[in-house]
């Protein structure tokens, strides 16, 4: 019997190519998006995470049509760039919701399917899960969740064999500032290149290790070490970058 992958936010970007290659090493792809996504896939299914009657209707689905889960990557989420002050509680309960409160509640609906499978979850969390950045301290502390979230829930569901895994990527080249809330440009950066297939390569040997985290590219590992140790320099490029000298 094929392997099951549920994929969030797979219209488009890092979703999209998680699912080409998964689906290309022998999974069975359920995708779920708003938008329908342009490649084959198994299974897609319509549907906002953020309302909770959709997340019903992918559990129903996802039972009815599969009847198992070995592996469900949380990866919708959308991002933030703007200054504290400038963020309203609409827009910074809108991103926890999708970032946070839905990843969660998905998770655990599908906690007893996963169980059965001895399965794995798979939380695409950032970089900035570890380290602040000025202008994104909404998506900041959403992502910081995620890591908390996954880091607390790993050593619970290790006695049904369940792996939790936190994926970390920086800058990759997948439209990520077009969905962003907030009006403020972001700075540029050399990491700005990297790809989304990078990147689902870098998430599937995870899967296949059964590794508990992995940065991409993987440069930002150490800096996220040396940010620790100068967080004082991190501020002065935060502020640098940003112009709110």
């Amino acid at each position: 019997m094929d392997k099951v992958a549920v994929i969030t936010g797979v219209s488009s970007g890092l979703g999209m190519q998680e699912a080409d290659l998964f689906r290309k090493s022998g999974f069975k792809v359920v995708g779920v998006s708003r938008s329908k996504p342009n490649l084959g896939i198994d299974h897609w299914i319509q549907a906002d995470i953020t309302v909770p009657e959709e997340r019903d209707k992918i559990i129903d689905y996802v039972e009815n049509e599969c009847g198992r889960v070995d592996l469900l990557i949380n990866n919708a989420g959308r991002g933030s760039y703007a200054l504290w002050e400038e963020l309203s509680e609409e827009e910074l309960r809108s991103l926890f919701e999708l970032n946070f409160f839905a990843l969660v509640d998905l998770t655990m609906k599908f906690l007893p399917m996963l169980k059965e499978s001895k399965g794995t979850i798979i939380n695409v969390s950032s970089v900035l899960g570890k380290i602040h950045i000025a202008c994104m301290g909404g998506y900041c502390c959403s992502k910081y969740a995620v890591v908390a979230f996954s880091d607390s829930l790993r050593p619970e569901v290790k006695k049904y064999g369940i792996n939790v895994i936190n994926i970390m990527p920086g800058r990759i080249d997948t439209g990520f500032s077009q969905n962003c809330v907030g009006q403020r440009k972001p700075p540029s950066t050399p990491m700005v290149n990297a790809k989304p297939r990078g990147l689902a390569k870098v998430m599937y040997k995870a899967y296949c290790r059964g590794s508990r985290q992995k940065f991409y590219p993987w440069v930002y590992g150490p800096f996220v070490s040396l940010s620790r140790i100068i967080p004082n320099f991190l501020d002065k490029i935060n502020r640098k970058a940003w112009k709110i000298d």
